[in-house]
């Protein structure tokens, strides 16, 4: 139904839902704010909050292919996952929360460990195109709360002249409607992570301007964060150009760069998906393993754990104590357990 929607070839608004201009929606001073998005922590006026706080995350399957950037809607997101799909490739699934995009994409196809991640939180929606077998089964068995197995719920963007694989897009306002006509509105509580201010606790973690994680080690799909002092966050960077600097990770519709309060690396172990003749993979990530949390222009040593499949993932400090993030956005890059040495920090 979306190529008759009236936003097709129009302008497009960067977010749907603004927020106060007293509230710095990456993770700023939250004086006087009350209610926290239990996603990323920011916290928001009572008024503030009505849009988002009575509803399920929704998340998106972004595509991260050379001729998928930039891409629109990334820089939105609440919470994001880095992980290859194929090939060495990267693929984001993306969470939104309290704000909502009016064009997310370009949108690719589901694979069962980001299922994983999706049902940890509260039954979160998922808008796909596509999916492989082990994700569909999934999607049926378990269940999961698919918005793109009907299809329909996309246009595509012609003018962008790259393959067709790279041009679909969608609207998070009209993909909560179409959830509303299912019957998914509302929301089911998950179990949120804790949140602190920026600057406190961890006083004793090394610092860590520069981060480089090569999941890979393909060049054009490295992710490079820089700390940025101004906003205590991390700027996005990814691949490089022919003179080897680092790319600027922009967003499509508002030309700013993507960047982030904490950035996680989470170390899991990586295999190949039994009897896929297209190289697919399995991420295993019901288990434990380790973990690296940069806040503050500081990197922390952590352990992951997550108990089950609907089970939400959680990080531990060197005490054992669980891990409180900045608030802002969170963005997770899941590495192959045999590649710690591709990530470098400094």
């Amino acid at each position: 139904f979306f190529l008759g929607s009236k936003f097709l070839g129009s302008s497009v608004e960067e977010i749907l839902h603004p927020i106060s201009n007293s509230t710095d929606s990456r993770g700023g001073k939250e004086s006087g704010k009350k209610v926290q998005d239990s996603l990323n922590g920011v916290l928001f006026t009572e008024a503030d909050s009505k849009s988002f706080i009575d509803t399920r995350p929704l998340a998106v399957m972004i595509n991260n292919h050379v001729d998928a950037r930039p891409q629109s809607g990334l820089i939105n997101a609440d919470l994001v996952y880095e992980i290859v799909a194929e090939g060495g490739i990267t693929r984001f699934l993306a969470f939104f929360l309290s704000k909502t995009p009016e064009k997310i994409g370009p949108i690719r196809s589901a694979r069962e460990y980001y299922l994983v991640l999706v049902k940890e939180l509260g039954d979160a929606m998922l808008m796909h195109i596509g999916w492989s077998p082990q994700a569909l089964l999934a999607i049926e068995t378990w269940p999961v709360r698919s918005l793109g197995r009907g299809g329909g719920q996309f246009w595509r963007d012609t003018s962008l002249n790259v393959a067709t694989e790279h041009t679909a897009y969608s609207s998070g306002v009209e993909l909560r409607k179409v959830a509303d006509t299912l019957g998914w509105a509302g929301k089911r509580d998950f179990d949120a992570w804790q949140f602190k201010n920026d600057k406190e606790g961890y006083d004793s973690a090394s610092k860590a301007n520069d981060l480089s994680i090569d999941f890979w080690n393909k060049g054009d799909y490295s992710a490079i964060w820089k700390y940025d002092q101004k906003t205590n966050g991390y700027l996005r960077f990814t691949g490089y150009d022919s003179s080897s600097a680092p790319i600027l990770h922009k967003d499509r519709e508002s030309g700013k760069q993507i960047w982030a309060k904490n950035v996680i690396v989470q170390f899991a172990t990586e295999t190949n998906a039994i009897g896929d003749e297209k190289g697919r993979l399995i991420y295993e990530l019901i288990g434990s393993g380790d973990g690296l949390v940069f806040i503050d222009g500081k990197v922390n040593k952590v352990t992951w754990s997550k108990a089950g499949r609907d089970d939400r993932t959680k990080f531990f400090d060197h005490d054992g104590a669980e891990f409180k993030f900045n608030r802002g956005t969170v963005w997770i890059s899941i590495v192959p357990d045999r590649n710690v040495d591709l990530v470098v920090y400094k």
